[in-house]
């Protein structure tokens, strides 16, 4: 999928789950696992409101983000789909309580603050990941890949290898498992006639070089296209 249609669906979900919360109360956490007891302190009319209102809202913007992400390309919409999601969930648990009159024990507190802060924690992480140049180096008569989704490839195994701009490389179709911001490619992708390739890719406007091994492919290049072109110097050496 790409940087349009992410958003776009994301936003669509996000619509169709704040109208069946209208409809279905037991979406909504605090109902849901509410006690009989614990009912009778909530005020779901409100409840449902709210949440479909927040969730509406959201989804439209993710869909606008898509649209206009359509004539300005970049990473940022990655970035925009983060803090709306955020700041939808800050702003519902906090007007929540509103309607929620029942004591929060410190359990629950502390299981929502874990988690947040592991999501914090796992989306900075893969940016930053994502956004290092991976470190490249040929010794001991290996090509050795350090970072996001390493790789050791012994250059006997190299078949074939070759510099080539990225519109002249078969089309991606999807992402299977790797890391994608609409300007760096890092992970395992399925290309058009390829199949299954690596890609550490970390900028799709420059050249990249191919390598054939062992029945795979693994295609590369790094931030500054005359350090790629070094490199693949060295590689054919």
């Amino acid at each position: 999928m790409t940087m349009t249609t992410v958003p776009v669906l994301c936003g669509l979900l996000f619509i169709a789950l704040g109208f069946l919360t209208l409809k279905y109360p037991s979406i909504i956490k605090n109902w849901r696992y509410a006690t009989e007891e614990q009912r009778k302190n909530i005020d779901i009319k409100a409840l449902q409101l709210l949440s479909c209102k927040s969730m509406v809202v959201s989804g439209t913007a993710l869909i606008i983000i898509g649209i206009i992400s359509y004539f300005i390309k970049g990473s940022w919409p990655i970035y925009a789909i983060i803090i709306i999601v955020f700041a939808m969930s800050g702003y519902m648990v906090a007007r929540m309580r509103r309607f929620d009159k029942n004591p929060e024990s410190r359990r629950n507190r502390t299981i929502a603050a874990a988690v947040l802060a592991v999501s914090l924690f796992v989306i900075v992480g893969l940016f930053i990941g994502g956004k290092m140049e991976s470190k490249i180096q040929i010794t001991d008569n290996q090509l050795i890949i350090n970072g996001m989704y390493n790789e050791t490839i012994p250059l006997t195994d190299i078949d074939t290898i070759y510099i080539s701009p990225l519109t002249d490389l078969p089309k991606i179709e999807m992402r299977t498992n790797g890391y994608a911001d609409g300007e760096i490619l890092k992970g395992y992708f399925r290309l058009t006639g390829w199949g299954k390739c690596k890609l550490i890719i970390h900028d799709i406007q420059q050249p990249a070089i191919v390598i054939h091994y062992n029945n795979k492919h693994l295609i590369l290049n790094l931030y500054n296209p005359t350090h790629t072109a070094s490199l693949y110097n060295q590689l054919k050496q």
